[in-house]
This record gives C-alpha cells, sequence and structure tokens, in this order.
C-alpha cells in the first residue's frame, strides 16, 4: 500500500564482501505512520445479486490507520541498510476487545548511489512508482483509496466493469495483482529524471494464504508453494518513471507492466472452484502530471485480464485536476471501468454477455491546520451498469474526515 521511496538488500551482497563496510552507528529506529478517520452519509442501492437482497444504512463511521516501524544505518561505504515493518493501526476482528492486530508490510531494504533493493512482504514496484490522476480527498481519491462507499453490488462478481484486482478509483492496477506477497525489487538510480524498477515474486494466491504458500493480501515465513495449487508463479513486475521541470512546469510519466503464470490444480485446491477458466496473468498502466501555477493535472488508462484465460479484459481510465494553495488543496475527478464481459466457462468456450460499467465521480478538498493535521472533505459518486440488475448499482456519500500523518 502507501507509495515510498524506492529500495532494499540482496544486489548489494558483492559489494559489501568486497570492502570494509562497517557502520558508524548502530541501527536508529524512527516511528512514524497515518490515521485516517471519516463520518459518511449517503446511499447505496439495495444489492439485488443474491438471494437476500440486501439493503445498506446510509451513515458510518470508519479508520484506517498504520504504523511505521523503520531502523537504518549508513554503512561506511555509502550504502544504508534498514528494516521497515508496518503495523496495522486497527483491531483486525472487530470489537473493542479484539487483540488480532496484524503486520501490513515487513521488509529489508538497502540503498545508495547504486540504486534501492527490497526484500519481503510489499508492493510491486510498479505500484510504487505510479503517476496519475491527483486527488485531494486524502483516503479516497484515485491512486491509493483506503476507503469507499460502495456495498457488495460494486464487487468484480457482480459487475465486470471492476477488475478483480483494480479497486474503483485505483489507477495503479498492478500494485494489486501480487500484493504484498513476498519479493525481490531493484530501483535504478534516476538517470536525467528516468528511473527503472523491477519486481519478482515467486508465488501467490488470490485467495486467503494457505498452509505452504504466500496470498497477496502479505508476506510472511512461507516454505515452498506446492505444485498444481492453482496459485500464481513468477510474478514480474516493470515500473518506469520520468520525473523534471521545464521552468515553472513540473511533468511526471509512468507506465508499468505486470505478469504471471497460473500453476493449475484440481477444482476446490486453494479455493477455486473452476481453475479452467484461470491462465497467465497480464495488466498493464500509464500515467502522467503536469503541474503549473498551483495546478496539477493527471489521468491515466490501463488494462488488466484478471488472470483469466481468454479475452476477459478490463480497462480503466481515470482524469482528475488539483489545486493547492497556502494550506488548502482542492480536487475533482473521475475514473472509469469497462468490460466486454467475455465469459469463460471451461478452456474453449467463451460468452459474449454484453459490457459492464463502473464510474466513479469525486469532488473533494483538504486543510492543513498543523504539519500533519488535515481536515477532509468531499463528495463522491460510484454508478455502475449492465445488462442485468445485479451489475446495476448506485452509491453516494457526504465525506468528512481528519487525516493526522506521524
Amino acid at each position: 500500500m502507501k507509495r515510498a521511496l524506492l529500495g532494499s538488500t540482496a544486489l548489494v551482497a558483492g559489494s559489501l564482501l568486497a570492502a570494509p563496510a562497517m557502520a558508524a552507528d548502530p541501527i536508529k529506529l524512527e516511528l512514524r505512520g497515518y490515521f485516517q478517520a471519516f463520518i459518511t452519509l449517503g446511499h447505496i442501492d439495495r444489492d439485488v445479486s443474491g438471494t437476500t437482497g440486501q439493503s445498506y444504512r446510509p451513515e458510518t463511521f470508519r479508520y484506517e490507520g498504520e504504523i511505521w516501524f523503520t531502523g537504518s544505518t549508513k554503512l561506511d561505504n555509502g550504502t544504508t541498510i534498514g528494516v521497515r515493518i508496518e503495523l496495522e493501526g486497527w483491531s483486525n476482528g472487530g470489537g473493542s476487545t479484539s487483540t488480532n492486530d496484524q503486520m501490513d508490510e515487513e521488509y529489508l531494504f538497502a540503498f545508495g548511489d547504486w540504486g534501492r533493493v527490497e526484500f519481503g512482504g510489499t508492493n510491486d514496484a510498479s505500484y510504487k512508482m505510479v503517476y496519475a490522476a491527483p486527488s485531494a480527498l486524502t483516503g479516497w481519491g484515485f491512486q491509493d483509496p483506503n476507503m469507499s462507499h460502495r456495498g457488495s453490488g460494486f464487487s468484480s462478481s457482480n459487475n465486470a466493469g471492476r477488475a478483480a484486482t483494480v479497486t474503483p478509483g485505483m489507477s495503479a492496477a498492478m500494485g494489486q495483482s501480487s500484493g504484498d506477497a513476498n519479493k525481490l525489487s531493484y530501483f535504478t538510480p534516476r538517470f536525467a529524471g528516468l528511473q527503472v524498477g523491477v519486481s519478482y515474486t515467486p508465488s501467490f494466491s488470490r485467495t486467503a494464504s494457505v498452509a505452504t504458500c504466500a496470498s497477496n493480501t502479505g508476506g510472511g515465513n512461507f516454505s515452498n508453494c506446492p505444485k498444481n495449487l492453482n496459485a500464481y508463479h513468477n510474478g514480474l513486475d516493470v515500473g518506469v518513471n520520468y520525473l523534471n521541470k521545464f521552468g515553472d512546469v513540473s511533468l511526471a510519466l509512468y507506465g508499468g507492466y505486470f505478469t504471471a503464470g497460473f500453476d493449475r490444480g484440481e477444482a476446490g485446491v486453494n479455493g477455486n472452484a473452476n481453475p479452467s477458466v484461470n491462465g497467465r496473468w497480464k495488466s498493464w498502466a500509464g500515467g502522467a502530471q503536469v503541474g503549473f501555477a498551483g495546478f496539477t493535472i493527471g489521468g491515466g488508462v490501463g488494462q488488466d485480464n484478471n488472470g483469466l484465460r481468454g479475452n476477459n479484459r478490463t480497462r480503466w481510465y481515470a482524469a482528475s485536476v488539483m489545486y493547492e494553495t497556502g494550506p488548502w488543496q482542492v480536487s475533482a475527478g473521475w475514473w472509469g471501468g469497462r468490460n466486454d464481459e467475455k465469459s469463460v466457462t471451461s478452456l474453449t468456450a467463451q460468452n459474449r454477455a454484453g459490457r459492464d460499467k463502473i464510474d466513479m465521480f469525486e469532488v473533494g478538498g483538504n486543510y492543513a491546520l498543523s504539519p500533519g493535521i488535515k481536515l477532509v472533505g468531499g463528495v463522491s459518486y460510484v454508478m455502475g451498469s449492465g445488462q442485468s440488475k445485479s451489475e446495476k448499482a448506485d452509491s453516494w456519500a457526504v465525506i468528512m474526515g481528519t487525516v493526522l500523518t506521524f
């Protein structure tokens, strides 16, 4: 999650052995993080996809936060080595007495003039390098949303306009493919504004982790992944961005690509009832931002085959504009997902059912009371459409909240 500074630890082994690299100081621990708390009032259409016809209450309180423990030290040869562990700032399991706190990411890193390496449970390189549609509605937005105002009628199983890996509003499609599964990443030094990042993930599953294999919801001390487990393997992610400034105009360009093979097994293994529809996972994305006189205009486009065989691709588009002056930021934008819904029922059969769409419109802003304290507010509207009632759903919300960073 959260875009971070780029870097980690393994390719540096050769250079560390080649010459003495004693650290001048022991590892020092830094404590940082964030907490986002919101009140929303609005409406979500009744879910007609199931047998219950679930309705939703209009009001809700919600929050999300993390505490980041980062320890690092700088060696005498100029290389910095460290570790980062992210603790979820909420009780996993619900209720005031829950003690099931969980880790979000945990990884080693090292960086220097040669670039940066990361090793452990963290997001792909392309996810951390994205530049696309900006948003002043912190915690919601178009790139890294923690919050949403959508019922189950907006799930990918009901409306294919939302890719299985793409949260509506998420313009970094590849970031949700291997997720936080164990991986090795390398980021080159930035040269003439250009930087390249590459990530390799041995194995990951779309479902919750099983006893001996990793899921895309987090890393961990997993042993070898069994074959024929209906899991993805050999995930390769490549990200590229270019940053520069021409007079008073700033420019950011971004591109990313992700692919992974599928190790097919029997139906029911690893929670997959119909593995015959799965195949090589492919997704790509591109984006850009231009800044001038307090304005930032940006957008993105991408495509994800959802790890399915055949021509079952979800395409998404995003565009927004943000303005910043003093302590104020305001923005307005749109995200749209499209899928022609060519369902794959077997290795050879495909059925054309029509086109599913999801559109999200968002207007918002924030005001900085002081460094690390922002008041946030706005309006979000999400609209789904398709060929059946189960694919059609609307929701809107008035959003008020506070965002703390430390």
